[in-house]
């Protein structure tokens, strides 16, 4: 029987002087030699919003658009249209939840960003489990800005003037293109009455386009590149009317707040407000649209989180409380959505303080965590 009790009590020791992971805290003044800090992950979502707006600096016809053209859908007072959303996500350390290991002959890695990377494995297991070494960092940038693309757009430079008439004169012994003489005069015409001609003209060369694209008079080769000088006059033209496309994209982070027992069924905050008018404003701006965003956790998880505090609560192992185990995190889907009057957008991606906090047993065992997400994917004791 005595015999029996001190077995037990050795596994114990022996167990005990596997690891020793400590919560750290920031009141500790003084930290122990020869160990590590590894925290808890903690998601940062990113969301990429992108819209489109027509530059009207040089759309002297912009007036006209809607009727020489008819172009139902374009309002010159409200040129931004969003084009696509993409939300991505990256993990880093939690401030609140850092723990200091001391291994004892366990391996231990952690990487950059101070999460656990794997227990017990050798650099060349993790490496079989993972494959090929990822760069981790990416899209991890450290504050939100703004990326502006297209901003050098050419300015529109018409390849002939609506309103110039040059006539030529050629005397005897004259080369063709090189007239003795020539005069310009200028045609004072409306705005509206060039506007009508560029228009004229716009039609002109979309019945050249349907007569090119039809005809078997030309090569390929040739068809191809008229059709493209075409599209090109046409631009010219259309940029007169409509302006320049323009694209932005801008970037908005957020970090949401760890789940709880009274806030752990729907986040819900203002990300933005968009405008018809000025794209990306301010509250107050004219016509300013508040863009929603609805983070909801999957609730089958919150009986694990339930579970996991009660147990750490009332929990009176004297081993734990000087040798707790590993802690990691269950990253918890969620279903995250965008809205307002403009757009609707949905979708599910991990959140790590959505989850649970659950421990590794105090014994010799293999882990290894995802480095994207912070969970857990592999296991063997």
């Amino acid at each position: 029987m005595y015999r029996k009790i001190l077995l037990s009590v050795a596994a114990l020791a022996f167990c005990a002087g596997c690891y020793s992971v400590k919560s750290v805290s920031g009141s500790q003044s003084r930290i122990n030699k020869g160990g590590m800090f590894y925290a808890l992950p903690v998601t940062r979502i990113c969301v990429d919003l992108t819209y489109q707006y027509y530059d009207l600096t040089d759309a002297i016809y912009s007036d006209y658009a809607a009727d020489m053209l008819a172009l139902d859908n374009f309002e010159t007072d409200k040129p931004y249209h969003v084009t696509n959303i993409d939300v991505s996500y990256t993990v880093s350390a939690d401030p609140e939840n850092y723990y200091l290991v001391n291994p004892r002959g366990t391996s231990v890695q952690v990487d950059s960003r101070h999460l656990l990377r794997s227990v017990g494995m050798t650099p060349k297991e993790v490496a079989g489990e993972l494959g090929p070494a990822q760069d981790i960092q990416q899209g991890n940038t450290p504050a939100a800005k703004l990326t502006l693309h297209n901003t050098n757009t050419d300015k529109l430079m018409p390849r002939y003037n609506l309103y110039d008439r040059t006539d030529t004169f050629y005397v005897r012994g004259d080369k063709p293109g090189h007239p003795s003489m020539t005069s310009t005069k200028k045609s004072y015409r409306s705005v509206k009455q060039r506007a009508q001609a560029a228009a004229e003209e716009i039609a002109e060369l979309e019945d050249m386009r349907a007569d090119i694209a039809v005809s078997d008079r030309y090569t390929t080769e040739g068809k191809a590149e008229m059709l493209q000088q075409l599209e090109q006059q046409k631009a010219d033209l259309l940029a007169q009317f409509i302006g320049r496309p323009v694209t932005e994209t801008v970037h908005f982070y957020l970090t949401p707040a760890p789940a709880s027992r009274t806030s752990d069924t729907l986040q819900e905050l203002v990300l933005f407000y968009f405008s018809r008018s000025e794209g990306v404003c301010d509250s107050d701006d004219v016509g300013a649209m508040p863009v929603v965003c609805r983070m909801r956790p999957d609730p089958s998880l919150q009986k694990v989180r339930r579970f996991s505090r009660r147990r750490a609560a009332n929990s009176k192992s004297p081993l734990l409380s000087f040798n707790r185990n590993f802690k990691y995190r269950i990253p918890s889907l969620a279903e995250f959505t965008l809205s307002c009057e403009l757009f609707d957008y949905e979708t599910t991606l991990p959140v790590a303080q959505f989850g649970p906090v659950m421990d590794l047993p105090h014994t010799r065992f293999k882990a290894l965590f995802d480095p994207t997400t912070g969970a857990l994917i592999y296991y063997h004791n």
